[in-house]
């Protein structure tokens, strides 16, 4: 009984594994550029709601200059 679960689950990991090696590279490079693209966006958005949270006080690009900071390097570094 055991061993046929053992067996039964190694098949599974086997299946797995081959149905990520069937990908091309072009699918595996789109999947990748639409992840980067996702990350892009929330690192604006999260950017975007810091100046809003933070609109009129004096120091507002202190506050959110980690995000202004992560946004532009991310850009830059997927360019």
């Amino acid at each position: 009984m055991v061993r046929t679960f053992l067996v039964m689950v190694m098949m599974a990991f086997f299946v797995v594994g081959l149905v990520g090696c069937g990908a091309s590279p072009e699918t595996r490079k789109a999947e990748a550029d639409a992840e980067i693209s996702e990350q892009k966006v929330k690192l604006m958005k999260m950017y975007s709601e810091c100046l809003e949270k933070y609109e009129g006080q004096k120091d507002v690009s202190e506050k959110c200059a980690s995000y202004k900071e992560a946004s532009e390097a991310f850009i830059h570094k997927s360019q």
